[in-house]
C-alpha cells in the first residue's frame, strides 16, 4: 500500500514528505539560506568593505567578527525541529556577544521569534518557558541598548532631537514591541504544540488500538481453530470408533452369518459417509466467504440417533432423558451436551472392552439449580492405552464454555465395580435459549426414574490423571 500511494501522490507532496523525514534539511532551506542571503547583502551594502567598521558609540568592530555573530545567530535555526533547546542556547549566546561588542543586533532581530516558536512548539515545557524569559529579558537589553545609544548620539542642541523623554519614550516603544513579537510567537508555538501533541496521541492511540485489533484477531484465530480441532477430533474419533467394531465384528461373523457381516459393511459405509460430511460441512466453513449454508449442529434431539449408530457397533447403551424437567436448551450447550456423550460413548467403544454397557442420564437439578449430564460404562476403566488425553480435555473444555464443570474418573473410586463415570453440570441461566421464554408450571423434581442418583457431585474436580489415556 504505501508503493502505491507514493506512486500515485502529485511530485509536491512526495517533496513535502521528503522535507518531513529530513527536518533539518528543511529549516535550512526554509529559515538558514534566507537569513544567510539577507545578512551577506547588508554587510556588502552597507559595510565599508574594509575588516574594521565603527560600532553604535564610534567603537572600532571586527566586521568578520560580526559577520560570524551573525551566523551564529542563525545557524542554529537548522536544529530547530531537532535540537530546540541546543539551537535556542547557541542563539541567545550569539545575541549577548552582539550587544557586548556594542555593534547592536543583527540577524538575530529575525531568529529571536523563529527559535522561541521552536521551542514552545517542539521543546519540552521547561525549555519553552525558559527561552520565553530570556526572550523577554533580552527584549529588556534591547531597549535599554537603545536607550544609551540615543542618550550618546543625540544633540541636545538640535531642536529635532527629542531629548531624554523621547530617548525614554522610543526604548520603551522598542521593547515593547519586541516583547510583544516574542510573546506572540512563544504563544503559536505553544498552540502548535498542543495540537501536534494531540495529533501524535491520537496516531499512538490509533496504533494501538490497531495492535489491539490485530491480536484479537489473532486471538479469535486461534480460538477458532481450537473449535475445530475439537469438533474434527470428536466426529473423527467417533466415527473411527464404530468403523473399526464393526469391522472387527464383520470379520468375525462373515463365514457363519453373512447378513450381519452385510450389515456391519454398510453400517461402515454409512459412518463413512457421515463422517465425510462432517469434515466437509467444517471445512467449508473455513472457506466459505459469504452466507454459510450448512445443516443446524447436532444436539440433545440428535441423541437417540447417536446411541442407534453406537449400539450397532455392539455396545449396549441405555439412554435417560428427563424431559419434562429439561429447560429450553441454546444451541451452544446441546452440540457440547452432544459432543460430551459422543465422546464418552467413544472412548467405552475404544477401551471399555467387548463386554462393557453405557448408560446416558439427563435432566435438571433444581436443588442446585444445574442441567446434570452423566456416561456411566461398565468396562475396564482407566486405561493408558495412548495417553493422549485429548478427548477429555475437550470435553472439559466444552463444559467450562457454559460455565459448567466435568469430572472423569474410574467409577472404583465410588464403589467396587469397574468402569468409567463422566459427569458434566451446567448452571441453568447459562443454558436456557435466549429467545424463547421458559414453560409456564414449573417441571417436576427429577425422579428415582429419571435418575438413579439424588444428585450427581457438583464438584469440581479436574480430571483423573489415571485417566490419560482417554
Amino acid at each position: 500500500m504505501p508503493e502505491n500511494d507514493a506512486a500515485v501522490s502529485p511530485p509536491h507532496v512526495r517533496i513535502m514528505r521528503f522535507f518531513e523525514r529530513h527536518l533539518w534539511l528543511g529549516d535550512t532551506l526554509w529559515k538558514v539560506l534566507p537569513l544567510v542571503l539577507l545578512s551577506q547583502m547588508i554587510w556588502v551594502l552597507s559595510g565599508p568593505g574594509r575588516g574594521h567598521g565603527h560600532g553604535f558609540f564610534g567603537t572600532e568592530v571586527y566586521i568578520p567578527a560580526m559577520v560570524i555573530l551573525d551566523l551564529l545567530a542563525v545557524v542554529p535555526l537548522a536544529l530547530s525541529r531537532i535540537r530546540p533547546g541546543l539551537a535556542a542556547g547557541i542563539i541567545a549566546f550569539a545575541c549577548i556577544c552582539q550587544l557586548l561588542a556594542l555593534y547592536g543586533v543583527g540577524m538575530s532581530a529575525f531568529s529571536v521569534p523563529l527559535i522561541v516558536y521552536a521551542c514552545a512548539k517542539f521543546g519540552s515545557r521547561r525549555v519553552s518557558r525558559g527561552y520565553l524569559i530570556l526572550a523577554l529579558f533580552g527584549a529588556v537589553l534591547l531597549g535599554l541598548f537603545c536607550f544609551l545609544v540615543l542618550s550618546v548620539q543625540g544633540d541636545p542642541m538640535n531642536p529635532l532631537d527629542p531629548g531624554w523623554s523621547g530617548y525614554l519614550a522610543i526604548s520603551l516603544l522598542i521593547t515593547g514591541f519586541s516583547a510583544t513579537t516574542v510573546l506572540a510567537a512563544w504563544l503559536f508555538g505553544d498552540l502548535a504544540g498542543r495540537r501536534r501533541r494531540e495529533r501524535e496521541a491520537i496516531e499512538e492511540k490509533n496504533r494501538l488500538l490497531e495492535r489491539e485489533r490485530d491480536q484479537e484477531a489473532r486471538l479469535a484465530a486461534d480460538a477458532e481453530r481450537m473449535r475445530i480441532a475439537r469438533e474434527m477430533h470428536d466426529v473423527v474419533s467417533h466415527s473411527m470408533s464404530v468403523m473399526i467394531a464393526q469391522a472387527d465384528g464383520g470379520r468375525y461373523v462373515i463365514d457363519q452369518d453373512p447378513v450381519r457381516a452385510g450389515e456391519a459393511f454398510e453400517t461402515i459405509g454409512a459412518t463413512g459417509r457421515e463422517a465425510l460430511t462432517e469434515l466437509r460441512r467444517m471445512l467449508g466453513v473455513l472457506r466459505e466467504e459469504g452466507e454459510l449454508k450448512k445443516r443446524p449442529a447436532p444436539g440433545v434431539n440428535d441423541l437417540p440417533r447417536l446411541v442407534e449408530d453406537v449400539r450397532a457397533s455392539g455396545l449396549e447403551v441405555e439412554l435417560n432423558i428427563a424431559q419434562g424437567s429439561l429447560p429450553e436448551l441454546n444451541e451452544g450447550v446441546q452440540l457440547a451436551i452432544y459432543r460430551i456423550v459422543q465422546e464418552a460413548l467413544t472412548n467405552t467403544l475404544k477401551h471399555g472392552g467387548a463386554e462393557a454397557t453405557a448408560e446416558i442420564w439427563l435432566g435438571t437439578d433444581h436443588r442446585s439449580g444445574e442441567l446434570a449430564l452423566e456416561v456411566r460404562d461398565t468396562g475396564q476403566g482407566a486405561t493408558d492405552d495412548d495417553g493422549a488425553g485429548s478427548g477429555l480435555l475437550g470435553m472439559a473444555e466444552r463444559a467450562k464454555l457454559y460455565g459448567g464443570s466435568l469430572v472423569a474418573r474410574p467409577k472404583g473410586e465410588e464403589s467396587l465395580e469397574s468402569g468409567f463415570v463422566v459427569e458434566a453440570r451446567f448452571p441453568l441461566s447459562r443454558v436456557r435459549q435466549p429467545a424463547s421464554g421458559q414453560s409456564g408450571t414449573r417441571a417436576a423434581q427429577p425422579t428415582a426414574s429419571d435418575h438413579p442418583q439424588e444428585a450427581i457431585s457438583d464438584r469440581a474436580e479436574p480430571v483423573d490423571p489415571s485417566a490419560a489415556g482417554r
